[in-house]
């Protein structure tokens, strides 16, 4: 199975998420860079306030073959209730996507994130074979692995029922 991970980290929790599936499951992990057109805090405080009011940003994503895999995992951190707006900017170009789509998600609350779940649903036209939502609190307590080995389970049974 070829997996690529594909996610947006602002602070991260997202990405320590990834670079743990990235290498159970043998995957390429590429991130999405953003921002709204300066380095440094002053730039991380525009971006966030250009995502809060749907702003365009810079987005810039590895150039790679997403359609060729046999799985795509999209992360992000949940910001205002929806995926945050980087991914979400690169969704909305409609790139080509393979069938098989999962997505990570991070956020403050340990509530299941619905909206964010079917925005990103909309985004990608595939009902996504896992979901792995994990809290701030299951975070910092180390309580995430549990469900992340849940969602592997399912990313590599659901590939195996359909191969």
């Amino acid at each position: 199975m070829t997996c690529r991970i594909l996610l947006y980290c602002d602070d991260g929790a997202t990405l320590k998420i990834g670079e743990e599936l990235a290498w159970d499951l043998g995957a390429q992990l590429h991130e999405i860079e953003a921002s709204a057109g300066e380095d440094g805090v002053w730039s991380r405080m525009k971006s966030g306030l250009f995502a809060l009011f749907s702003g365009a940003l810079t987005v810039d994503v590895p150039d790679q073959p997403w359609d060729r895999s046999d799985l795509l995992i999209l992360g992000a951190p949940v910001w205002q209730g929806r995926g945050a707006r980087p991914l979400r900017q690169w969704l909305e170009t409609r790139p080509d996507l393979p069938e098989r789509v999962a997505f990570v998600l991070t956020s403050d609350s340990s509530d299941y994130p619905a909206e964010a779940v079917e925005d990103l649903t909309a985004l990608t036209g595939r009902k996504p074979v896992a979901v792995l939502h994990v809290g701030r609190q299951e975070l910092t307590s180390g309580a995430w692995k549990g469900p992340v080995e849940h969602f592997l389970d399912q990313c590599v049974v659901r590939y195996r029922q359909s191969a």
